[in-house]
């Protein structure tokens, strides 16, 4: 990540074809590295075909921003459509430029995300490039956030973003809020036992808060309120990270086993000086029938007496609470929401 943009004249910003190919071409036909896009964190989409600039091609004048491709889900948006709007705080540009990854996409992410949007572009238009275009002057910023190592951001991303976000809102809510995933979808992931944690919580005092059924102004205006914050592993902490005041004490309960929980922590540590602690009291993930693979959409088991004995530790419970006794002596909780999963296989942890 280097903080650097390009500024091109008569690149062509291609959409992704039929194989999936996109990104930009600068006017001799070479790829643009800034624009390289990723499917997983692992996995980049390939150039473009060269072969396409000798075809007839729509041309757009003017001086715009490249900002990638405009993803359906929200953490993925946050991670790959946003990471090159920073250059927005120095460059000059009519418009910014978004590619579509899939036919409908679009136009969901782009009503669903449009707050976020808005606070970080400002009244600039939002364009979406649907077939090979060749623009006038295109800046490609090097995106300053991203997938795995880049998820820790760029000073001026961190910058950029949290101080558009601050100017945008004014911090409202109680001081303990819990996130929580219970009113997502079985397929969405989660934990057995949600539930319990939530009565306990709510007895110490926390707002069980359900981050779907607020706008987005509201979530980062509850994240920038809130001193203590407990949740569970995925993308409304990534959210989180862009309103947490400094002096937030964070509590990031493991639901799976994954690479990304000690870089999501980071990202919050250094987005916003946060306090973050990673509660890891899984006994057990829950995949789908036969599978090995622990992914987003597994479910955790876990050892409650320990994570309320961590919590307490942590000073985010008090001790004594009667539903810390209860939940703790009723051993594994294998319900979620409303009753075991169906054609699901038990794959055992070992300590973290």
């Amino acid at each position: 990540m280097s903080d650097r943009v390009v500024v091109l004249q008569n690149a062509v910003v291609c959409p992704p074809d039929e194989s999936g190919r996109c990104g930009v071409l600068d006017k001799d036909g070479a790829f643009v590295e800034f624009s390289l896009d990723h499917i997983r964190p692992r996995k980049a989409r390939e150039a473009p075909d060269p072969a396409l600039l000798a075809e007839p091609l729509p041309e757009l004048p003017g001086r715009h921003l490249f900002a990638g491709p405009m993803h359906p889900h929200f953490g993925h948006f946050l991670l790959e459509s946003t990471p090159r709007l920073w250059a927005l705080d120095t460059e000059a540009v009519a418009s910014v430029l978004y590619i579509p990854i899939g036919p409908k996409s679009y136009w969901r992410a782009r009503k669903a995300y449009a707050p976020f949007l808005e606070m970080l572009c400002g009244s600039l238009p939002i364009n979406r490039i649907s077939l090979p275009t060749r623009v006038a002057e295109l800046v490609v910023p090097d995106p300053g956030f991203g997938h795995e190592a880049r998820m820790k951001g760029t000073d001026r991303y961190r910058a950029f973003t949290r101080g558009r976000v601050a100017a945008e809102i004014t911090p409202a809510g109680p001081e303990k809020l819990y996130i929580s995933r219970s009113g997502l979808n079985d397929n969405r992931g989660g934990i057995f036992g949600e539930a319990e944690i939530e009565t306990v919580l709510a007895e110490d005092g926390y707002e069980i808060f359900h981050p779907q059924r607020h706008s987005q102004r509201e979530q980062l205006e509850r994240y920038a309120a809130a001193r203590k914050i407990i949740g569970l592993d995925g993308s409304a902490l990534h959210m989180a990270a862009y309103a947490l005041h400094p002096e937030a004490h964070v509590a990031m309960i493991a639901r799976r086993r994954s690479a990304i929980l000690p870089r999501l922590a980071d990202q919050l540590r250094r987005f916003s000086g946060a306090t973050v602690d990673v509660v890891d009291c899984l006994t057990a993930c829950w995949v789908k029938e036969g599978g090995t693979r622990i992914d987003y959409a597994s479910i955790g088991e876990l050892d409650m007496a320990a994570l309320f004995r961590r919590l307490v530790e942590l000073g985010f419970l008090r001790a004594g609470l009667p539903g810390v006794a209860e939940v703790a002596a009723g051993g594994p909780v294998l319900d979620l929401r409303g009753g075991p999963p169906p054609n699901m296989t038990r794959l055992a942890m070992g300590p973290a």
